[in-house]
């Protein structure tokens, strides 16, 4: 298919090169081609996680024809290259439009990752080893791959509107994935297995309706096929010979939505819009009987073999807006979402114990007002109020309440200056409930529960404070300014997360030195924090154990706090330059990125082995760093020909607790079985790029 895309897109390319060639009244555009060096070291796959690695040649069109009897519009960018894509849309103004595209999308993870199974890229891997057999040297296992999947999207569509105040508008699309991504499972052992991606989307779009003031109403309807060409990922098991264990993998589904939009004018510059939808999603899997543990068959007694996954979704919102007065506009608002579980319950049986799987949905609801009120002095205050309420199913915080308050400030007192403002205070009341475990002891949960609160819907205050500042003292200067803080404080929370914090700073500024320079810059800086307090437990839980009031440090059950600090900065500087006004301009840029993350963690008992509490901190938490630099040339050599040339060059470098000093296969007795899913990130790139382009 991608081969006979390219053929069909050269030949498209050469045969508006004719056209370009024989240009006739009402036909505009350019063709262009690029050719790229690239030369990477370290992680290629990093460098182009959505692009194209290698070097070569691409080419790229545009095609814009327009008369009276209608229009004609075809564009194709990087021609030949794992992100080409291709558009044409034809048509009648005021009548009808058609359209039609082809694009690929590539999202590269890593490149040479490694497994000791065979059949990397099916859904049945292979291996004759044993866990205790398995060579440790990664290099000597024999299947090599990459892990990337390519998204290939096509459809087509038409618009009608030559019944004005009535149209219509149908489409259809199909997006195939393919690829290979990774996967982790536990069997006796951890093992990361390379998943095959075979999936195939198919969509259908349909709206009508009429729009002519004051009215407007339109009924859509969407329906939406998944099919996963693997419905499991056998493997063959490290602990018993000659028995494959596998994984469940996406199942196939379908999803359909009705939908519907009206908006209505009123007096006093008002309107009133609704919208309404309701959706359906539909899947089956077929459970698993038996299971191996440790080299051992166990078998899973089911109520039905067959799971039949529904989810129901409504939603709907009202909203009136309205601007009576000249100084005083408005809107009140209100919104209801429902997402209703009806998927089957399976009762499992292992042994003696029963298990009911859980069923997920909640209900949103929402409403508020906003008004806007102009004062003297070039002064807009508008001041909001929101009321939401979630109701979910779930065992500890089944329902939240949040109110949520604020007012934005705007002032534009002077001809070269903004002043913006704002304040927003939340608070989150949460109704908790004892959590009723399935399996486990109840005593234990009954001890430890009331001091856990999960951070998702725990009571919480949240202040959020925000300034900006726009600045143009003179038409060759523009700066702009601005501070955010946010402070999260969860009230009722012993166990968990307490607190967040940040505060963020920007500036950029453009300064045009005189009609041929232009400098431009940004810099933004942030610092946040999250402290959290955890209970480790080594005894039995009970009411004495999970106590925050520790009244014995040595019996193996004690407090342990994180305050993790994230530090980032990002700031970059241009200049661009007319040497020869209209024919010959340069740009060079350089950005840098970069942040670095600290976790302080303080062991009140029990410090691991070998450390402190002075030596026990991550110094490297999430760190990273990168820095760009470009170089540009355009130069126009005609008013039809332009020649672009230049070179960029990106350092990226990497350092996390949990990554640094990557190895394939760890553990001293029971080992665990890595691939290289997400290895040595670090890489150097050098990119040299011509283009020359023709208009038309």
């Amino acid at each position: 298919m991608k081969r006979k895309l390219v053929l069909s897109g050269s030949a498209l390319l050469s045969l508006l090169c004719v056209a370009g060639v024989q240009a006739e009244e009402g036909v505009s555009g350019h063709v262009e081609v690029t050719g790229k060096s690239i030369d990477v070291s370290g992680n290629k796959a990093k460098f182009s996680e959505y692009g194209d690695a290698d070097s070569g040649i691409t080419g790229g069109v545009e095609m814009k024809y327009d008369a009276e009897s209608g229009f004609l519009n075809f564009t194709a960018d990087e021609i030949a290259r794992d992100t080409q894509n291709f558009k044409i849309e034809a048509g009648q103004y005021e009548k009808f439009k058609l359209d039609a595209y082809y694009k690929e999308i590539q999202h590269n993870f890593d490149f040479d990752a490694r497994s000791f199974y065979t059949g990397v890229g099916t859904n049945n891997l292979t291996t004759t080893a044993t866990s205790a057999s398995l060579p440790t040297n990664a290099a000597a296992w024999p299947s090599v791959f990459d892990y990337a999947i390519s998204r290939d999207q096509y459809g087509a569509g038409i618009k009608l509107n030559m019944l004005k105040p009535f149209f219509a508008d149908f489409s259809v699309s199909q997006e195939d994935r393919t690829g290979i991504k990774a996967a982790g499972v536990y069997s006796s052992v951890s093992i990361e297995l390379p998943e095959p991606v075979d999936y195939e989307t198919n969509t259908f779009k349909a709206e009508i309706g009429y729009g002519e003031d004051p009215f407007f109403v339109s009924m859509s309807y969407l329906n939406s096929s998944f099919d996963n060409a693997n419905d499991y990922l056998y493997f063959q098991s490290l602990t018993a010979a000659n028995t494959s264990e596998f994984l469940t993998l996406p199942p196939d589904n379908d999803y359909s939505k009705l939908a519907f939009k009206g908006r209505v004018k009123l007096p006093l510059s008002s309107s009133l819009s609704l919208s309404y939808g309701k959706s359906e999603a539909e899947s089956e899997s077929n459970l698993a009987t038996a299971y191996n543990t440790a080299g051992n068959a166990r078998t899973n007694t089911l109520s039905d073999p067959l799971f039949n996954g529904k989810v129901e979704t409504t939603s709907y919102n009202i909203v009136l807006a309205s601007n009576p007065l000249n100084f005083l506009d408005g809107k009140v608002f209100y919104s209801n979402y429902d997402k209703e579980n009806k998927s089957d319950r399976i009762i499992s049986t292992v042994g003696t114990t029963t298990f009911t799987n859980h069923l997920f949905d909640y209900e949103k609801t929402s409403y508020g007002v906003e008004a806007g009120l102009k004062l003297p002095a070039d002064i807009k205050l508008t001041p909001y109020y929101k009321f939401v309420n979630v109701e979910r199913h779930r065992g500890d915080l089944p329902e939240t309440d949040d109110d949520i308050y604020g007012i934005d400030a705007k002032w534009n007192g002077l001809d070269f200056m903004t002043v913006k403002a704002g304040y927003e205070r939340m608070e989150r009341d949460s109704r908790w409930e004892q959590l009723q475990l399935v399996t486990g002891t109840q005593a234990s949960a009954d001890a430890i529960e009331p001091y856990i609160r999960r951070f998702d819907a725990a009571d919480q205050d949240r202040d959020t404070f925000k300034l900006g500042l726009d600045i143009s003292p003179n038409d060759r200067l523009n700066i702009g300014l601005g501070y955010k803080h946010k402070i999260s404080d969860y009230t009722e929370t012993v166990y968990g997360l307490l607190e967040e914090k940040s505060d963020s700073f920007n500036i950029s500024a453009d300064f045009a030195v005189n009609n041929a320079i232009m400098i431009s810059g940004y810099a933004d800086y942030e610092v946040a924090t999250i402290d959290q307090t955890e209970r480790a437990m080594a005894t039995t839980v009970n009411t004495t154990t999970a106590n925050p009031v520790d009244t014995n440090a040595t019996d193996g059950n004690y407090t342990w706090t994180a305050n993790q600090k994230n530090k980032s900065l990002d700031y970059g500087v241009a200049v661009d330059m007319a040497v020869i006004p209209k024919v010959l301009s340069l740009r060079a840029q350089f950005d840098h990125v970069r942040s670095d993350g600290l976790a302080d963690f303080t062991y009140y008992e029990s410090v691991p082995a070998g450390y402190t509490n002075e030596t026990v901190d991550s110094q490297n938490w999430d760190d990273y760093s990168k820095n760009s630099i470009l170089l540009k040339a355009t130069y126009n050599t005609t008013e039809k020909i332009t020649l672009v040339g230049g070179y960029a060059y990106e350092h990226y470098k990497y350092n996390d607790q949990f990554s640094d000093g990557y190895t394939y296969v760890w553990g001293a007795t029971t080992k665990s079985y890595l691939t290289g899913a997400g290895m040595d990130p670090n890489y150097n790139a050098n990119v040299f790029f011509l283009t020359a382009k023709y208009k038309f």
